[in-house]
């Protein structure tokens, strides 16, 4: 087992009531990252139904979690032929944490008209890439993240308004990603508002949506997040998330606060 299977593991407590543990190695500072705690919660709606995958989240962050137990609640609201759907709360000593709606299917059984207008950025092959100096927050070592395109806002840390970034990622140790974790990728990249303004310091979610189109192809995953707009110190991210076939297997959109350090 892998360290995010593991650090993502699940005790039940109750009917469709699960107890997590935060564990480090995730946290962005001190708080952990949003998408590792979205892939909790994700992980006890899948539980409670039956080991089924993530097709469309959406949750929004009362307050910032902690390392530590938390308690997942599961409610069932229905159970359909291709697609099945809950509501999930994530708990801290008693505050709510995370709520989240989704929908979750078996995407092995997709199938359907297919066609995109999206296309997988052309960039170096993952072996090309080495892995930044930036690379200093906790959840870097459990993360192998190669930035390929933005690298040079790092190395100035000036804005270069191109509200973009592109890298590879995987898991450190070398783990399989499977469909659950990419609820924690969607939220693993670099803010691109970091190139909007300058001396931007803490980038919090307030909400963040994750969108599952298949399960990804052993090898690192592609990353494109970009930021269109940063409005009166609100900000979106859009990110798409392409396996090492090439396939589209993720998109994302998260709100998000954007917070000078000056």
């Amino acid at each position: 087992m892998g360290k995010f299977a593991a650090d993502t593991s699940l005790e039940q407590i109750g009917d469709h009531r699960w107890k997590a543990h935060l564990q480090k190695g995730w946290r962005i500072g001190r708080v952990p990252n949003g998408g590792y705690v979205l892939a909790l919660v994700g992980r006890a709606i899948s539980q409670s139904l039956g080991d089924a995958d993530p097709l469309s989240i959406n949750a929004f962050y009362l307050e910032p979690t902690t390392l530590g137990d938390a308690e997942i609640q599961v409610e069932i609201l229905r159970v359909g032929k291709g697609t099945q759907f809950a509501t999930a709360r994530m708990y801290q000593e008693g505050s709510l944490k995370v709520i989240a709606n989704a929908a979750y299917t078996d995407l092995a059984n997709l199938k359907g008209p297919t066609n995109t207008v999206m296309t997988m950025p052309e960039v170096p092959a993952f072996d090309q890439i080495d892995i930044p100096a930036h690379n200093v927050l906790e959840i870097h070592s459990s993360i192998d993240t190669r930035i390929v395109k933005g690298r040079e806002f790092f190395d100035t840390q000036e804005p270069t308004n191109t509200g973009e970034f592109i890298a590879y990622m995987q898991h450190a140790d070398g783990a399989a990603i499977e469909p659950i974790d990419l609820l924690m990728f969607g939220d693993m990249m670099p803010p691109p508002s970091f190139t909007l303004v300058p001396n931007v310091g803490w980038v919090p979610t307030v909400e963040m949506t994750v969108q599952l189109r298949g399960k990804p192809a052993p090898g690192p995953l592609l990353c494109h997040a970009r930021s269109h707009t940063l409005i009166r110190g609100v900000t979106e991210q859009d990110c798409e998330i392409w396996d090492s076939n090439g396939d589209l297997v993720a998109v994302g959109r998260q709100t998000m606060k954007v917070r000078s350090m000056s």
